[in-house]
């Protein structure tokens, strides 16, 4: 209490701010991986979707050399060539459908001084399209 009879609360002030700073730099921290991580997976889920599309290219006129050619092109506009390479690629075509298999490794930096390697299996089967 003070002078007057009113309690005040001057014994509580700033507690509590050392716990807050160290939860914001673990948000910030958290932050800052969802940042390097999240574009990783975005170009890993469009080459996906993408080998998907191709997948369905008719089997008459696009050869299966083509749709390599077709893939990277599309894995030189998500800047994955660093990671691809045409061997990556496995192309099955069958009588009634088409198969595409591709494992690669991207090593990236996920938080300052600590690098993570993501592993990546896409395999895309889809039927022809005549």
């Amino acid at each position: 209490m003070d002078h007057t009879g009113v309690r005040t609360n001057r014994g509580e002030a700033g507690e509590g701010g050392i716990q807050g700073f160290l939860w914001l730099g673990v948000f910030a921290l958290l932050l800052y991986a969802c940042w390097n991580v999240a574009p990783i997976y975005v170009a890993n889920y469009n080459l996906a979707d993408k080998l998907n599309q191709i997948c369905r290219s008719p089997r008459g006129t696009v050869k299966d050399e083509m749709i390599v050619d077709l893939i990277m092109k599309e894995v030189r506009e998500n800047d994955l060539d660093p990671y691809i390479e045409r061997t990556c690629f496995k192309v099955t075509t069958l009588e009634t459908s088409r198969r595409i298999v591709c494992e690669y490794e991207r090593s990236e930096k996920v938080l300052p001084g600590v690098s993570h390697t993501f592993h990546f299996s896409l395999n895309a089967d889809q039927p022809l399209i005549y």
